[in-house]
């Protein structure tokens, strides 16, 4: 009896803790008997398990819901910049915003459109990738950076649906933003003027990677397209002047001016079946870098004085740029006459292309995109003149990243300057080992002329025990052959697959 008395005390204890929160009264059990307590303390333990526990707010998360069809589209203009470094090009692998499959591609290799289409997304501002009518300035490779790159599509616009009375009640300093095409089902709608559209440079920005900036929007017309409304492209391409012979190089360059066949200048794609080769060069020269870069603390040396050639074309190959400064790098080391371009550009005497490589990527830029002022006007600011501020963000984000790679450029600096000081033994008469610095052991090795040094960019140099002069060397066949060649291969795949289509069953 004892021990049940000790039990109901503990009991007890227990459910004055359990009540102790409750606004129930709290009950007297000293006097129960064993069979009452364990009777109540089975109803307690069932009403607590009957209980449900509190279900936890759900956080707020993108609105999956979204109602396109409530919003009407307009088609826009972006002008953008980026490094192409860390990307495998600009052109996404597929449908970045796609299947499964595609996405686990896009993340493996990452491209500059396919974070473009991310953050669209994401923003609401598309639908899907193949709905927006969307086209591309200029295609840009894995590594080649852009100043001045430029897409249009169709984006979620602020505007409203409007009937047709609304649209003959408006007044005359309305109607002009009036519109009507076929991406709104044939439905008028009423644009906002453009200070109170949706701040499309903003809303990108905030999601993009900080290599990609969206500089400016414009609004323009259902049939404007980025590649074939723009009227000239503009490229830069950035090299050191260390061992060239920057006179011979300009020299050289000017050759490149005006319309020719630059078929020898290119990387052919046989499934294209370009015919014309013929590019027009606008402009061209060979000019110093303003701001010239210290190479470990000598900003007087040669690799510290920076270079640029200036290029612009209505329209360009694939790999034209790449191919033109292979060719003027060659000139400029004395490896080839500068009439080497005229030979290369007579099509008859060489209608192949000869074997050389293509200059870098990394220093090629696609600096700007040039359209009529009717078809685009840029908006770089929402009110021009007040607000000031997205261009501030925008020049703390580019300034924070040169921040970053300026860094990394002067302590990889400080430790060449380290390695350049070091004092190696170079041997010495009599047996007696002499110590020296490496620089000058190192400017001995640079000078034997048993080994040619071909320049391409970047820091990037083959080395050849003999140079063979470039129109000495294997050619292509001939741009017609080889388109001839692929469609006679692209034929006899298809014959092969319709011949296993039509082959009779077992």
């Amino acid at each position: 009896m004892q021990i049940v008395r000790k039990w109901a005390l503990r009991s007890t204890a227990f459910i004055r803790g359990m009540s102790a929160s409750s606004t129930q009264p709290t009950m007297e059990y000293e006097n129960w008997t064993k069979e009452e307590l364990i009777s109540r303390l089975r109803s307690l333990e069932g009403k607590s398990t009957m209980e449900p526990a509190e279900t936890p707010r759900k956080r707020k998360g993108p609105r999956d819901n979204f109602d396109f069809s409530k919003f009407p589209q307009r088609k826009v203009a972006f002008k953008f910049s980026y490094f192409g470094w860390p990307y495998y090009g600009l052109a996404r692998q597929g449908n970045a915003l796609g299947s499964e499959e595609k996405q686990k591609q896009e993340d493996q290799y990452p491209t500059i459109e396919g974070e473009l289409f991310k953050a669209l997304a994401h923003c609401k501002l598309i639908t899907g990738e193949s709905e927006c009518d969307y086209s591309r300035c200029g295609r840009t490779d894995r590594g080649v950076s852009g100043f001045g790159q430029v897409v249009a599509l169709y984006v979620r616009s602020v505007g409203r649906f409007i009937t047709r009375e609304e649209a003959d009640q408006l007044d005359e300093s309305q109607r002009h933003l009036v519109t009507c095409d076929e991406f709104n089902q044939g439905q008028l709608v009423l644009l906002p003027e453009n200070e109170r559209e949706l701040p499309y440079v903003n809303m990108l920005n905030k999601l993009l990677p900080q290599e990609i900036r969206i500089l400016a929007w414009a609004p323009v017309k259902p049939d404007f397209s980025a590649r074939f409304s723009c009227k000239s492209r503009f490229y830069r391409y950035f090299f050191s002047q260390d061992g060239l012979d920057i006179e011979a190089m300009q020299q050289a360059a000017a050759k490149y001016l005006g319309t020719h066949d630059f078929r020898n200048f290119c990387r052919l794609d046989p499934a294209k079946q370009i015919k014309n080769f013929e590019r027009t060069v606008l402009d061209i020269a060979i000019t110093p870098v303003t701001s010239q870069v210290s190479f470990i603390g000598e900003a007087a040396s040669t690799e510290g004085k920076w270079w640029q050639l200036e290029l612009h074309g209505t329209a360009f190959l694939w790999h034209q740029v790449r191919c033109m400064m292979a060719i003027l790098f060659a000139v400029g080391q004395k490896l080839e006459p500068p009439d080497i371009i005229d030979q290369l550009m007579d099509v008859q005497t060489t209608s192949g292309k000869p074997e050389y490589e293509m200059a870098s990527d990394l220093p090629l830029v696609l600096a700007d995109c040039v359209f009529d002022k009717k078809d685009v006007d840029w908006i770089y600011v929402r009110n021009p003149g007040r607000d000031l501020g997205s261009m501030a963000t925008l020049d703390r984000s580019v300034l924070k990243l040169w921040s970053e790679l300026n860094t990394q450029a002067v302590i990889s600096s400080a430790l060449l300057q380290n390695l350049r000081d070091l004092a190696v033994p170079s041997g010495g008469a009599g047996g007696q080992e002499s110590m020296k610095p490496w620089s000058e052991c190192r400017k001995q090795l640079l000078d034997d002329e048993t080994v040619t040094k071909s320049i391409l960019g970047a820091g990037v140099i083959k080395h050849s025990k003999a140079y063979k002069p470039i129109l000495s060397r294997k050619r292509a066949d001939p741009v017609e052959l080889r388109n001839q060649a692929w469609l006679e291969r692209k034929g006899g795949n298809k014959r092969a697959r319709s011949d296993a289509d039509n082959a009779p069953l077992d």
